[in-house]
């Protein structure tokens, strides 16, 4: 056999072998995933008092003794349209809670409440975050998908606080409920490929940013993940991510911030078609 029969055959079989080689479209037509996403928080908050004193900057994690990390349920759902899935519609949504139980090390200014040192403080949070978004994919090919879009995130934040002292000197007992929660405006891009039989990969970056009235502030959301479908239409996806919002509330009987990161990885089952 002579070098232009060799390349006779071997046209062929890379022809075939490239086409094999990206199974897995880049957007799928439609998909459900449900997973687990074990996060690192860090949050950070403070509520002034009515009269204008500024409240203490509080740390749950470090000053209140909530956990550093959540285990929580995630799942998204979406789907696109058009001849070549041009135009993306996405949901998401997960949530946490915890609750504390500790001695203050420090006097903490809490709206209109001093939460004394020493004191038995005991504590609920919980966290919700959920989101929509488009995104147009107006560079797409057979491998690779980019796209840019909008969306709105919906945050949720409610925590019941409490603490008691009881000394020769005095004895205190205070405690605080709040409930918070915001839509934002979201934009976005993303960008998708295949990267060889059952394998894609991707990453997503998002910028919230919300002005005016008694809730304002700003958020990035940055996602990479990477996907593995051993059958054509499920798998699995895993994935690393990192959000961080920063929130100003006005309200009537106090003023309020609050500066919350979370970020960690997820694993998600995925079903698509």
């Amino acid at each position: 056999m002579n070098k232009k029969d060799i390349r006779r055959c071997l046209v062929p079989l890379a022809l075939m072998l490239s086409a094999h080689a990206y199974a897995v479209e880049p957007v799928d037509r439609f998909y459900v995933g449900v997973g687990h996403y074990w996060s690192d928080n860090d949050l950070d908050t403070r509520w002034d008092s009515s009269d204008g004193s500024l409240g203490t900057t509080i740390n749950f994690q470090r000053d209140l003794g909530f956990e550093d990390s959540q285990g929580a349920l995630f799942w998204n759902v979406g789907g696109s349209l058009g001849e070549d899935h041009q135009h993306k519609f996405d949901a998401f949504s997960y949530d946490y809670d915890d609750e504390s139980v500790r001695l203050l090390s420090r006097d903490l200014n809490i709206e209109e409440n001093t939460y004394p040192a020493a004191a038995a403080f005991a504590g609920s949070l919980d966290i919700k975050i959920s989101g929509l978004s488009y995104t147009w994919f107006f560079n797409r090919s057979e491998h690779h998908a980019f796209g840019v879009g909008v969306g709105a995130v919906r945050y949720d934040l409610s925590a019941d606080l409490a603490a008691a002292l009881v000394t020769e000197e005095q004895s205190v007992s205070v405690e605080n409920r709040f409930s918070e929660d915001a839509w934002a405006p979201m934009l976005r891009a993303e960008y998708v490929q295949s990267l060889a039989e059952h394998w894609r990969w991707g990453a997503a970056l998002s910028y919230v940013k919300k002005s005016g009235g008694n809730v304002s502030g700003d958020a990035v959301d940055a996602q990479v993940k990477v996907e593995y479908f051993p059958w054509e239409h499920f798998g699995f996806s895993l994935r690393y991510n990192y959000n961080d919002v920063d929130l100003d509330f006005d309200r009537s009987r106090f003023d309020g911030n609050i500066n919350l990161k979370n970020r960690g990885p997820q694993l998600v089952a995925v079903l698509r078609y």
